[in-house]
């Protein structure tokens, strides 16, 4: 079990951030899993090809199935949008010592069976963490960057839901649904099945990133060194690697096929753009028929920024149960 204890001021300086660089390290790992969880097993097998072009040896043996993955591979990003170029330059910049004590510890932790290739990269720190930088770097072009337009999208619409969470609940509301193994409880963030050291916030606030590449598992950073971040499963993950669900028939002959498909995918939330992409259908088009569903109190929207989210409401999800009923 981890404890995270807040403060006011950590209450106050939570915020939310999308990594390129997190969810490069965790594709690495999803492909590089002895056994692929379901939900990946689609993406799996259209970058095989791709991937086996690749050397990842470096990274696969810093990511243990269980223990220590250095820290300094994934820096917490700074930015609310990072970009990857800002993610990967920190990287190759890291602190010589801070590689050797981080590569030390994946070697010694729970017994890595990768030791040996560990003990070969500590012999020469500089070259490793240039060796490490440009496996990463091979790995974001390959396996990430050809669809980040639509993992950026996922990952902007859960910060959008996570964000009103918070705004409507406060953090009981937004831990409360964010993972199943987080309990809110008496300003402590209780991660029950994560073994870790607990830590104090102290005033820094606590960093969350959504990962689409992160599920069924959170990522939880509390070294001193960083800034505390957890990493948790983005919603509508699942929307990338599989096509989009049909609606029914009789829903289709009510709305029109067009409409009812996109009242279908307003669970998660999404924007007009990011459906317009999905679907192949012009901008105007979407605009139309979400303003239609919104006069018809089928959907809502919400704007966070520059962009507008719609979800279905209540009424909405009744009208698709009734149409399969």
């Amino acid at each position: 079990m981890t404890v995270l204890r807040f403060t006011q001021g950590d209450a106050l300086r939570c915020r939310f951030g999308a990594s390129p660089l997190w969810e490069t390290m965790s594709a690495v790992r999803v492909l590089n899993g002895s056994k692929h969880q379901p939900l990946y097993a689609g993406w799996v097998e259209t970058k095989r090809e791709a991937a086996a072009g690749l050397d990842l040896r470096g990274l696969k043996a810093l990511q243990p199935r269980v223990g220590f993955t250095p820290d300094f591979l994934t820096p917490p990003p700074k930015a609310s949008r990072a970009k990857f170029t800002t993610e990967i330059a920190r990287v190759r910049s890291t602190p010589l010592e801070r590689v050797r004590t981080e590569l030390i510890r994946s070697r010694d932790e729970l017994s890595n069976p990768a030791a040996p290739a560990i003990n070969r990269m500590l012999q020469d720190l500089a070259g490793t963490r240039e060796r490490l930088a440009d496996e990463i770097e091979s790995a974001w072009i390959t396996l990430i960057q050809p669809d980040w337009p639509l993992i950026s999208r996922v990952l902007e619409d859960d910060i959008a839901y996570r964000g009103q969470q918070l705004t409507d609940g406060g953090l009981a509301a937004l831990f409360d649904d964010l993972h199943p193994t987080l309990t809110w409880e008496d300003d402590r963030l209780i991660a029950t099945r994560y073994r870790s050291e607990d830590r104090d916030l102290t005033g820094q606030g606590l960093l969350l990133a959504p990962g689409v590449f992160a599920w069924p598992y959170l990522v939880i950073v509390v070294d001193p060194s960083y800034q505390p971040t957890l990493v948790y499963p983005a919603r509508g993950a699942a929307r990338l690697w599989s096509d989009a669900p049909a609606p029914p028939d009789p829903l289709a002959r009510l709305l029109g096929r067009t409409r009812a498909t996109l009242l279908v995918a307003l669970d998660p939330p999404a924007t007009t753009s990011a459906l317009s992409t999905q679907y192949g259908l012009a901008l105007a088009t979407v605009a139309e028929h979400l303003s239609a569903l919104y006069d018809a109190g089928l959907a809502t929207r919400r704007r966070t920024g520059h962009q507008v989210h719609y979800r279905r409401t209540e009424v909405g999800q009744a009208v698709i149960d009734a149409s399969v009923g």
